[in-house]
């Protein structure tokens, strides 16, 4: 009986898991999905002002605005009055005042490198780690190498300035490059460096409270907000740290359990009321970013993380998701979470629903990813972020069919432009009833050619003065100031590099000498001190070989003092000693000996040779012939063989 009702749920149950296993089989977002582009984004979180920026593929300026993301490659011009923010991550945060230049070089996983050409930044680092990732500013013929968290400032001037100022404050610390030295600079100090002149290179040090303004005052400010936003976040419990810029969320809504989607997040009544008919993907704007291609720029100040992650999902209201219901082992950032499509003369949009993977809209558009970065991701190596308690995704989800769209979105969910006004400025409107119908009748995995989108090319600058901006005022009256203490490679740190040339010379540093450690218990001893700050090479010596030819031991391998032959002979392979005259009668001392005063030579005495001590040898044993060495200048004739008597004879010869 048991087993007739198991096979009767099973048949029962089987369509649901087909069409649900089909629909997991199509979507890319499955535990191992990694998309296509994954180039690191910021973005810009605070701005009162005007500001522009342009992107590494454009030659135009486009007017700079809340929530836009930022890549690697864009530059950014702040105006008159103006202040910036760039939140890179839920730790780092770069602020610019007015008449700043600064352009991002590199933004990777790996690490981060701008460069400012004018004006001045300050740097927020909240966490870092100098052993995996790396933060570098290159200022006006100087580089500055973030080596751990703290407040970082660099005033760049202007194109007339000979000096570049570096202040680092709260337990910071960074190594500071000129083209020709290189310093330490740590927590409480503000250092100036001439960068021109007779004495380029050099820096002066004081106080960094000396120079706190206004701009340090507002960078101080923004921190306090950021900390308290940090401190009221819901990281690791409703979503991930991948998610950055979600602490925005709890000033604008709530968290809340829906049985269908687990916990979502409801924004307040007041945060949508200002908005007509408030729905997502309507208020905002569609701008080219490469290397993504069309990408949604929410109004909502509340917006980078809910229209970048997640779903939005209807029921009885929108609601944001951090997750959709196939949940990735990280949290990719999108350009949008939308399903496009044509209908008619009209290019239609509505939020990806909850049960569908990625839907890639600018699959169709070209995009040169050759020219950015990706980040490949090892299964073995990636780091899984934690699952947030409770999980966003409850049992109950799983047997939810994903369905056709029109049960899951309201037709007031379907946002529409003109085909030809597309990407050009805001002039959106919710579509019309039977277009409404049309679009969300049909499947996203049924819409298998995504329509092609304009690109940027194709508008011919027809854009709307909400997106086209002017030139900056900095471009227009000046050329491009030279940044960097030497020509940066992008993706890769200068900070290794600068440190071995700049500080050693190209050499290695001297290690610390044990000896200098007395250990306790132990007798006192005489320390030697190490000198000097790189292994310092032998001193080129000449040296005087048997045949008169010199060999200068700079150029040849440490050679060990040679010694004096004693036995009278020589050997040609190796270089002879000759002292000098004056040191023939000077013994060698350790260095503290000093001399006595020398005397005049006497001759020495002679003395009676005293007897040999040579065995006699046996009788009826000859002993044993003698000869000389023969000389080198003359041939020694053949030997004769000797008696023993004359043998006898002419030792005793000798001896007498």
């Amino acid at each position: 009986m048991r087993l007739t009702k198991k096979i009767l749920w099973v048949f029962l149950l089987l369509p649901i898991f087909l069409s649900n296993g089909g629909s997991a089989l199509a979507s890319d977002d499955t535990d191992d999905y990694t998309p296509e582009i994954t180039a690191r984004v910021a973005r810009i979180s605070f701005l009162r002002g005007a500001a522009q920026i342009r992107h590494a593929d454009s030659q135009n300026w486009e007017r700079a605005t809340q929530n836009l993301p930022i890549v690697e490659g864009d530059e950014i011009a702040t105006d008159i009055n103006s202040r910036l923010e760039i939140q890179f991550n839920s730790y780092n945060y770069l602020r610019l005042s007015e008449n700043a230049y600064l352009k991002v070089t590199t933004l990777r996983d790996e690490g981060i490198a701008l460069s400012l050409s004018q004006g001045t930044m300050s740097l927020r680092v909240l966490n870092f780690d100098k052993d995996r990732t790396f933060f570098e500013i290159d200022a006006p013929q100087s580089t500055v190498a973030i080596r751990q968290a703290g407040i970082y400032r660099i005033d760049a001037g202007d194109k007339d300035d000979t000096t570049v100022r570096v202040t680092v404050s709260d337990g910071g610390q960074a190594r500071i490059y000129s083209d020709n030295s290189g310093f330490t600079l740590r927590s409480g100090r503000s250092a100036e460096l001439q960068i021109a002149g007779n004495y380029a290179g050099e820096w002066d040090t004081t106080d960094a409270s000396r120079y706190a303004d206004e701009f340090d005052s507002w960078a101080l400010g923004r921190d306090a907000i950021i900390a308290k936003r940090l401190q009221r976040a819901d990281y690791d419990k409703y979503y991930d740290r991948d998610i950055y810029g979600a602490e925005d969320l709890s000033d604008y809504g709530e968290w809340i359990y829906t049985r269908k989607y687990g916990y979502v997040w409801k924004p307040y009544r007041n945060a949508t009321s200002s908005y007509d008919n408030w729905s997502p993907y309507r208020y905002g704007q569609w701008r080219w970013i490469p290397p993504y291609g069309w990408t949604w720029v929410n109004d909502e100040p509340w917006g980078w993380a809910t229209y970048h992650h997640g779903r939005w999902v209807y029921d009885d209201g929108w609601y944001w998701s951090p997750y959709g219901r196939y949940r990735p082992r990280r949290s990719w950032w999108n350009p949008a979470l939308v399903v496009v499509t044509y209908s008619g003369s009209l290019i239609c949009w509505y939020p990806l629903p909850y049960d569908y993977g990625y839907y890639n809209y600018n699959r169709s558009t070209y995009v040169d990813r050759r020219r950015y970065n990706t980040t490949i991701v090892n299964n073995t190596t990636v780091v899984v972020n934690p699952t947030p308690n409770p999980s966003p995704m409850p049992p109950s989800a799983i047997l939810i069919s994903p369905g056709l769209p029109f049960s899951k979105v309201p037709l007031t969910g379907v946002v529409s432009v003109a085909a030809i006004e597309f990407g050009t400025g805001k002039n959106f409107r919710i579509a019309p009833p039977e277009v409404a119908k049309k679009v969300l009748s049909e499947t996203p995995s049924e819409i298998r050619n995504p329509p092609p989108l304009p690109t940027l090319k194709d508008l011919n600058g027809k854009v709307s003065n909400e997106i086209r901006a002017e030139n900056p005022r900095i471009e227009r009256v000046e050329t491009q100031v030279k940044t960097g203490a030497i020509d940066r490679k992008i993706g890769v740190s200068m900070d290794g590099k600068l440190h071995t040339e700049r500080i050693y010379g190209d050499r290695l540093p001297v290690e610390k000498n044990p000896n200098t450690e007395v250990k306790s218990g132990t007798e006192a001893t005489p320390l030697i001190r190490d000198t000097g700050a790189v292994k310092r090479q032998p001193r080129s010596t000449i040296i005087q070989t048997d045949d008169n030819s010199e060999m200068n031991n700079s150029t040849q391998k440490e050679i060990s003092p040679p010694i004096r032959p004693t036995d009278g002979k020589s050997d040609n392979s190796r270089p002879i000693y000759k002292p000098r005259k004056e040191d023939e009668d000077v013994q060698s001392a350790p260095p503290d000996y000093i001399p006595p005063p020398r005397k005049e030579r006497q001759p020495p005495i002679q003395e009676s040779e005293p007897p040999r001590s040579d065995p006699t040898p046996k009788r009826d044993e000859p002993p044993a012939p003698k000869s000389e060495p023969p000389r080198k200048s003359e041939p020694q004739p053949e030997q004769k063989p000797i008696s023993p008597s004359e043998g006898k004879g002419r030792q005793n010869e000798k001896d007498g």
